[in-house]
């Protein structure tokens, strides 16, 4: 059996350890448009994803959840269909339709069977081009997002969530839930719904990628035949303005009577385009990205069991990057943990990390990538993220490259960077029994 599980293991990797097993085709589908696709066969399934640079970050002031409300509201009834009878056209024929909103975006996911393509993308056009809007639709979902917003007032999570936000973001579009305001959901109307989609659904904004059983001549005359329409002129525009801050190394405390409390700590991140991204890509594994393996581990839970889990992880929205992280533990022990970090941050800044860390740390990153591509949906996927990052089809033939030149001297570089004891802040969820020097909100 262990030999059986081994072949399998080889077997997987040999054929997709090089990532150029990656056939990436780009389909020319108008002017100078182009959709990203892989070609597979293996079954008749295909998934298409979907994005316009159009998120939660352009809702108006007074109009906040805008976007995920017209989102919410695109299978609830299109064309001739009610919200009933849309999703069960979509239920009966096997076919998956979701839209959803981050901050900076606005996601289309389709998964069908390749015989109901045709079918697919009718829908998907109506959805996007006829939504009804009704009344009695829009207020359910209204009410459906208002109580999830009031909960979200409650959950210790999301409270986090939220004063985290509000800590790295005030004044600036991304402070806001993608879901909105509370008190803006009301306000928000037909005519609200109707310009998102007119103004922000458009070509120059659009990107699209395909996996699974459909060639580049299906892929473009679908693609053609329903997104040409979006070639739209002298639209109504907003940009989300680029986010400066000086972030202050306080700890800040939200009081709240739990058992345990959680910690979220940040600081300055990197863009994807900085020469030294993987450097840093490299170096979060070290530090905290790398689970079991990660120096935040070893030293907080397995040396001292102090916590469950620890992590850190960089995030890029659009307009601001930020390296950040987080940990729960018993009350009596956050100040030690909060210790811990700020030590493990620092020795990475000023002593780097060692050969053998580095070593693994390449082997994790380079041979774990392949387990990221074991679905259409998830192929789909980083064809999408990796258009929106500005990259081209070279860059799957490129990536061990761009791990494996990482260095001690780089990883030390963009260490003294980053991880600025004077730029990181700590907030904290719970109710502490020896937290000093603290900022309450």
């Amino acid at each position: 059996m262990k030999k059986f599980f081994f072949t399998l293991f080889f077997l997987f990797f040999n054929n997709f350890n090089n990532l150029n097993a990656l056939d990436i085709k780009e389909v020319n589908y108008y002017q100078d448009k182009k959709a990203w696709l892989v070609n597979d066969k293996n079954l008749p399934i295909v998934a298409i994803k979907i994005a316009f640079k159009s998120g939660s970050g352009i809702d108006l002031k007074g109009k906040k959840g805008t976007a995920s409300l017209t989102a919410s509201l695109l299978d609830e009834g299109a064309g001739n269909y009610s919200s009933k009878e849309f999703k069960k056209k979509l239920a009966d024929n096997s076919i998956k339709l979701n839209f959803s909103v981050s901050q900076d975006n606005f996601y289309v996911n389709l998964y069908t069977l390749k015989e109901n393509l045709d079918l697919s993308f009718q829908l998907l056009d109506l959805a996007l081009t006829k939504p009804t809007f009704k009344l009695e639709e829009v207020n359910r979902i209204k009410s459906s997002i208002k109580l999830i917003l009031e909960e979200s007032y409650k959950d210790p999570d999301e409270i986090g969530s939220r004063l985290f936000r509000k800590i790295l973001f005030e004044g600036h579009p991304y402070e806001y839930d993608t879901l909105g305001v509370l008190e803006d959901i009301d306000k928000i109307n037909k005519e609200d719904l109707v310009n998102f989609l007119a103004n922000n659904l458009r070509l120059d904004n659009l990107y699209i990628a395909a996996s699974g059983d459909i060639n580049e001549f299906e892929l473009k005359k679908y693609l053609k035949k329903y997104f040409q329409k979006f070639d739209r002129k002298n639209q109504i525009t907003f940009d989300i303005p680029i986010h400066k801050k000086k972030i202050e190394p306080k700890v800040f405390l939200h009081k709240k009577d739990l058992r345990q409390s959680s910690i979220i700590f940040a600081g300055k991140g990197i863009a994807r385009d900085d020469p030294y991204f993987y450097p840093a890509y490299v170096m979060n594994y070290i530090l905290g990205g790398g689970g079991f393996f990660s120096k935040l581990t070893t030293e907080i839970r397995e040396k001292r069991g102090l916590v469950y889990s620890v992590y850190s992880y960089l995030y890029r929205y659009d307009k601001y990057n930020f390296f950040s992280g987080g940990a729960e533990t018993s009350n009596e022990n956050v100040d030690k943990v909060i210790k811990i970090i700020k030590e493990e941050i620092m020795k990475v800044k000023k002593e780097g990390v060692s050969e053998e860390e580095l070593k693994n740390a390449k082997n994790y990153l380079i041979n774990s990538y392949v387990l990221r591509l074991d679905s259409n949906k998830k192929v789909a996927s980083i064809l999408l993220n990796t258009q929106m990052d500005g990259l081209s089809i070279d860059f799957f033939e490129k990536r061990n490259d761009y791990i494996n030149s990482v260095s001690l001297k780089d990883i030390k570089k963009i260490a003294s960077k980053i991880l600025d004891e004077n730029q990181i802040f700590f907030l904290v969820i719970g109710d502490p029994s020896n937290l000093k020097n603290i900022s309450k909100i």
